[in-house]
């Protein structure tokens, strides 16, 4: 009788238990995603919040918003230093440009032993070391950083996304060489959106630096009426200033143009042509 009684408490115990993680884990695996995140919830630790943020990341399910699911991850990464939280967060702040702090929380999660972090680190071969470097350095070296990056060279992944950025960073610097590659970019549409606008004014503005790359595809730029309205008087001014400096592509352009203007508008360029040598020179 005592045995039956004890059997009986044991069964009445196992079927009052309290939920665990691992049945929040199961409801998810059976693809029963609100009862995983309302469990989850329920449970309230660490281990359970983080495995609802990675409910939500993979699935959307368990937050309101990005940004409280944002929220979530950074109480865990800062309050909890959940290793895996502290990886996640990381690679947001690397993707937000916030490189000091991403380098914080990754070594951090590598240091705890959060294996994916160990990999990312080791494959990034030292490039987020680098790019904090070069956050701190010269315009011409954060050129030099995005010119590896585009081509994919000197030891550097072929990420022409982050290359744009760094042009960016070296453009707004006053770098006319990124200038001229970062529209390049937004032509092309290589590594940032196609944008021959955002194009025009990259050129416009390493054109009047004096680089001569950019003063020819300004040419073209005005000639074509790509990004800007068409006007055969700047296409031509622009087109000759780059050939008188050595451009190919400038001296090519600079005869179509030339052929398309009429008497009048050539003399209307001769004056555009002194009148930017004065800007670009100080003449």
């Amino acid at each position: 009788m005592r045995k039956t009684s004890l059997l009986l408490t044991a069964l009445l115990l196992a079927a009052c238990a309290a939920p665990t993680l691992k049945d929040a884990n199961q409801l998810r695996a059976d693809g029963d995603h609100k009862a995983a995140a309302e469990l989850y919830r329920e449970l309230g630790n660490p281990g359970a919040r983080m495995a609802l943020y990675e409910l939500y990341r993979q699935t959307g399910v368990g937050f309101e918003s990005d940004a409280q699911a944002r929220a979530a991850l950074e109480t865990l990464a800062n309050e909890h230093a959940i290793a895996q939280a502290r990886y996640r967060l990381g690679r947001k702040l690397r993707q937000e440009r916030e490189l000091e702090a991403a380098e914080t929380h990754l070594k951090a999660a590598a240091d705890a032993g959060y294996q994916p972090a160990i990999d990312y680190l080791e494959k990034d071969a030292g490039l987020l070391a680098r790019e904090i470097r070069i956050g701190r350095s010269s315009p011409k070296r954060q050129k030099q950083l995005a010119d590896e990056l585009f081509e994919g060279r000197n030891g550097a992944p072929k990420d022409r996304e982050l290359a744009a950025y760094w042009y960016q960073v070296a453009a707004e610097r006053g770098h006319a060489s990124a200038q001229a590659m970062l529209a390049f970019v937004h032509f092309r549409g290589e590594g940032a959106g196609k944008d021959p606008e955002t194009a025009y004014r990259w050129y416009r503005k390493a054109a009047m630096q004096g680089h001569v790359g950019a003063q020819a595809n300004l040419g073209y730029l005005y000639g074509e009426g790509q990004g800007t309205e068409r006007n055969l008087t700047k296409a031509y001014a622009w087109s000759t200033l780059a050939a008188e400096n050595g451009s190919p592509q400038g001296q090519k352009n600079q005869r179509l143009y030339r052929d398309a203007m009429s008497n009048e508008a050539r003399l209307d360029s001769l004056d555009e042509i002194r009148r930017l040598e004065e800007v670009i020179h100080g003449d």
